[in-house]
């Protein structure tokens, strides 16, 4: 039977924050980033991951693989018995959906003994990428995590990425590997142990390509059987982390998850310095890999910045590749509004706004405003974008109206369509339009519904 994971503490009524003191992050980047393994015992108080939010994740991720999105980053491991050569193995699911959560389950604990008897008592390892994609809390936890890292080592580009890894599975299902990114692991439940290998220990086996480094490239190993396994071992180092600790290692460390009693729930969060995913159907020529920290959008003025301009416009002027730097303009400016996540937080659904409503934008995530190819307006926020016209006219009222927003104060949607339409040519933008960008900024949470100065909210 599966142990049951901890309840989680009540959550704070404020927005969930992990991060971290500059000093953490300065004796952090001086001892260990892309230098050594690191573990951090318990170094938060509160906002931390909880198996009732990662519940909530598995069930938004459930009802998309049901609706038939099949672009859900998911997979299901089933540990068989052991091989000839002594090690398990583990079989990845084709359908995943028996094996995702119901609302009829209730809460995780519910979920994993349902799950326990469906497998008869087998093994498993599910593993979610662009877990940040699926639930919001999850997303500002890693947003503010990252935002010490970003001061003291720069942006990385290569659309980081937070997964979950939940199961009883003995070792990781994919083996010993590597990554293309730096690790930092959050234990939710359970305990973790982590064997690790510097890049130069293992890379002359035959396994690994010969000719080109890997120290920052992904790679597995291919264990023969126990002999082989001991011997590796033996020359390991290990990290044991219990709940609420985080570990570190480099992009060069080879890594596996080692035995431990039980269930264990984790937040595997990858940090990379390659090209993000979306710049491989463009034209092969080098990309910035990192950005400073102040380059990242905010509430004054934003452009995009000058490395990535330059990358952009090296790919011609015809019209064709000037649709394709549009693309790929939208996708560079979704990533940096994103906080260089690789995906955005879901959408929120409410009513339309109504002239009578108050909303207010938070000033720690601005909107920004891009003109694109075309003679078109970009309007993002925290990984979501649309496109309007880019006529002077509409321009300049647009970016006032963002300037305003971004200030994070109440404002009146009545008194901002007034604004905006003031002394406007007819025809030149509607309001149906304008109300359109309002309730798309509530969507992505850009903007929230807020009372009129001098009242409380209920």
């Amino acid at each position: 039977m599966l142990a049951p994971l901890p309840t989680p503490a009540l959550a704070s009524p404020s927005e969930p924050s992990l991060a971290l003191p500059r000093s953490f992050w300065k004796d952090f980047t001086r001892r260990h980033w892309d230098r050594e393994p690191a573990l951090f015992k318990r170094p938060f108080t509160q906002h931390f991951f909880t198996g009732g939010e990662i519940y909530e994740t598995l069930l938004e991720v459930a009802g998309r693989v049901r609706r038939g999105e099949y672009t859900v980053p998911l997979r299901f491991f089933i540990e068989h018995e052991d091989g000839p050569d002594g090690l398990p193995h583990y079989g990845m699911a084709i359908s995943v959906a028996p094996y995702l959560p119901t609302r009829e389950d209730g809460d995780l604990e519910s979920y994993l003994a349902r799950l326990d008897t469906l497998l008869a008592g087998k093994r498993f390892g599910l593993v979610l990428n662009r877990a940040q994609g699926f639930h919001w809390n999850h997303w500002l936890q890693t947003t503010t995590f990252l935002s010490g890292l970003y001061e003291s080592v720069g942006v990385p580009l290569g659309s980081s990425d937070s997964a979950i890894f939940l199961g009883n599975y003995r070792y990781t299902p994919f083996g010993i590997h590597k990554d293309n990114s730096h690790v930092f692991n959050f234990v939710v439940a359970g305990r973790k142990t982590y064997s690790l290998w510097p890049y130069e220990m293992l890379a002359s086996r035959d396994e690994v390509p010969k000719g080109a480094s890997l120290i920052d490239k992904p790679c597995s190993i291919h264990l023969r059987d126990k002999k082989e396994e001991a011997e590796l071992l033996s020359r390991a180092s290990f990290l044991e982390a219990d709940t609420g600790d985080v570990t570190y290692w480099p992009v060069s460390y080879w890594h596996r998850a080692e035995p431990t009693q039980g269930l264990s729930l984790s937040i595997s969060l990858g940090v990379g310095f390659s090209p993000p995913h979306f710049t491989s159907d463009a034209t092969p020529h080098a990309w910035p890999d990192r950005l400073r920290h102040t380059q990242m959008p905010g509430r004054r003025q934003w452009q995009v910045p000058a490395q990535v301009r330059s990358a952009l416009r090296q790919r011609g002027q015809r019209k064709a590749l000037l649709a394709a730097e549009r693309e790929s303009t939208i996708a560079w400016v979704r990533l940096l509004t994103c906080g260089a996540l690789n995906g955005a937080p879901p959408e929120v659904h409410e009513a339309p706004l109504t002239p009578a409503e108050w909303i207010r934008a938070h000033p720690e995530r601005p909107i920004v405003c891009v003109p694109l190819p075309g003679k078109e307006l970009l309007v993002s926020a925290i990984g979501h974008s649309s496109t309007l016209p880019g006529a002077p006219s509409i321009r300049r009222r647009v970016e006032r109206l963002v300037s305003s927003l971004n200030a994070g104060k109440p404002l009146s949607v009545e008194s901002l369509e007034q604004a905006f339409f003031s002394r406007l040519p007819a025809r030149a933008f509607s309001r149906t339009a304008f109300r359109a960008l309002l309730d798309d900024l509530v969507r992505w949470r850009a903007v929230r519904r807020c009372p009129p100065p001098g009242k409380q909210s209920r």
